[in-house]
């Protein structure tokens, strides 16, 4: 995926597990919560269909899992502000 910045975690998309065991139709949600739903699958691969039709393979999934994880922790560090 390359350039974790340019994502638009906000952007529709649908998780799919494959194989399916008994999900019944894949839910349209945004980027970064089917993301997030990917970890739970443990049976099976994570597959993100992307609202443009761009179907995300499991190994790019793996890689957008681990870009929202350094964007948390960056976040984390951050100073905040505060009175």
């Amino acid at each position: 995926m390359g350039d974790t910045d340019s994502i638009d975690w906000t952007s529709p998309a649908q998780l799919v597990a494959w194989p399916e065991r008994g999900r019944g139709e894949p839910v349209t949600t945004t980027l970064r919560e089917a993301v997030a739903a990917s970890r739970t699958i443990e049976a099976g691969s994570a597959w993100i269909i992307l609202a443009d039709g761009r179907i995300l393979r499991p190994g790019q999934v793996a890689e957008l899992q681990a870009a929202e994880l350094q964007i948390a922790e960056r976040r984390a560090a951050e100073p905040r502000s505060g009175g």
